[in-house]
């Protein structure tokens, strides 16, 4: 008799199971793998904006990211988002892609339920991301955007990669447009999320307002900015939702006060040498958090996300970020001061923002 080890290796849950199993034997594995998962961070900020009209001065706007629902994906986790999304009081809620993992679509009704319990009076709106297609795609060792077959967690899949030098991809190039999802395009409908793939919506009240952009993921040949910016009203100002900051330079010779991002999980897993390995992210200097763009007085914001295809985090918890959008006039903000030019990422004293943390 013999035994063949790849059978083990593609049996379901094997890797993840293995995976358990050797971080509750090293102890240290417990926070990575049980603990940090099911925390909940907020983040505050508070961020000036150009034209922004006198009746939406103070907007706040919710953006949660990458909730990769799957079985491993509670209802009582669920339950937690919505209350916390709930109690921020929002103006406007957006979702900046990654709702499904590896383009499956298991139990529909708590998906379902959650989406159906968030409202906004601006409304609530959604962008696909990568796991959220037809297909599921993503960035290959070689840069090329592929079909991924091997449903392996991004996770233990970039850890063979520390160890592996092979650069060249054997899944499928994405060489045409994946299709749209229309079992998860109904899921959204039904729950009163509106779906912007690469079209502009605009969003206010008392005939003042913004205009809202969704971008389609770039993985999928799916980020068309040329169709998403037709709409876009140049007398407001402009927020743009796009799951994968790589997609950025595609996006800066349009309008944008303020580009909201996901995808990157802050880095997963926050070590040195590693983070990058599993992180599919071609530029790394847009790991997480806020960044400003002086010249063009324009600020990204990247999610951490909630969830991900397998639930380990280090030193990158969970994430709901609530924006609040101020005038900033017609002088300049002190954010986008020439000294400041330089900068990459803004610091503590120059932006308002407060952080909290919610555990089970």
């Amino acid at each position: 008799m013999s035994l063949h080890f790849s059978s083990f290796k593609t049996s379901n849950h094997f890797l993840e199971r293995l995976w358990d199993a050797a971080c509750i034997a090293s102890i240290v594995g417990i926070w990575p793998r049980f603990i940090e998962p099911n925390l909940l961070f907020t983040t505050e900020l508070t961020l000036p904006i150009a034209l922004l009209p006198k009746e939406l001065d103070g907007i706040t706007i919710v953006q949660f990211s990458d909730l990769h629902y799957s079985s491993y994906v509670s209802e009582r986790y669920l339950d937690r988002i919505s209350t916390h999304i709930q109690k921020l009081d929002p103006s406007l809620i957006v979702f900046t892609g990654d709702i499904l993992s590896y383009a499956e679509l298991e139990e529909r009704a708590p998906l379902q339920k959650f989406l159906s319990s968030l409202s906004a009076p601006l409304g609530c709106y959604a962008i696909f991301g990568n796991h959220d297609y037809k297909e599921y795609t993503s960035l290959a060792p070689d840069g090329s955007y592929r079909l991924i077959c091997d449903h392996t967690p991004a996770l233990l899949r970039g850890f063979s990669r520390i160890f592996s030098s092979k650069k060249i991809s054997d899944d499928p190039e994405v060489l045409q447009p994946v299709p749209e999802k229309e079992e998860l395009k109904k899921v959204l409908l039904n729950s009163g999320f509106q779906l912007l793939h690469n079209e502009t919506v605009q969003i206010g009240k008392k005939g003042s307002y913004i205009n809202l952009t969704g971008l389609g993921d770039i993985c999928a040949r799916q980020c068309f900015p040329n169709l998403a910016f037709n709409q876009t009203d140049p007398r407001f100002p402009s927020i743009v939702l796009s799951h994968n900051p790589d997609s950025y330079p595609l996006l800066a010779p349009y309008p944008g006060d303020l580009l909201l991002f996901g995808h990157t999980h802050g880095g997963q897993v926050n070590l040195p040498f590693i983070w990058e390995k599993i992180t599919p992210l071609k530029n790394k200097k847009l790991k997480s958090g806020l960044v400003a763009i002086p010249e063009k007085e324009r600020f990204l914001y990247i999610n951490r996300g909630l969830g991900s295809t397998f639930p380990f985090r280090w030193f990158a918890p969970p994430e709901i970020t609530k924006i609040t959008l101020v005038r900033s006039g017609p002088v300049k903000s002190p954010l986008f001061a020439p000294a400041f030019a330089e900068e990459k990422r803004l610091k503590a004293p120059l932006f308002t923002s407060s952080y909290s943390v919610e555990s089970e």
